[in-house]
């Protein structure tokens, strides 16, 4: 009961006082631009798939060892030296 009591006091003087407004509005201005991306023109959810998408390329891109290229060529039928 006292929690209760006690955050209803606290709401109300953050509600009543301009003072304690602006500070809590700074406060919570302050930790939005901290979790603000850096480029203002993408959100989180596209650097995360911006990332995952370059992964899978890069991943997909890799260069072909001779081993695969043999590989490649017997499972195809072709002659493969070993």
């Amino acid at each position: 009961m006292l929690k209760v009591l006690v955050g209803v006091g606290l709401g109300y003087l953050l509600l009543t006082n301009p003072g304690a407004r602006q500070i809590s509005a700074d406060a919570l201005l302050a930790a939005a631009d901290a979790l603000a991306p850096e480029q203002a023109d993408k959100a989180f959810q596209d650097r995360v798939k911006d990332a995952a998408l370059k992964k899978v390329l890069q991943e997909y891109e890799s260069p072909t060892t001779a081993v695969d290229v043999a590989a490649a060529d017997a499972s195809e039928g072709g002659s493969a030296k070993h």
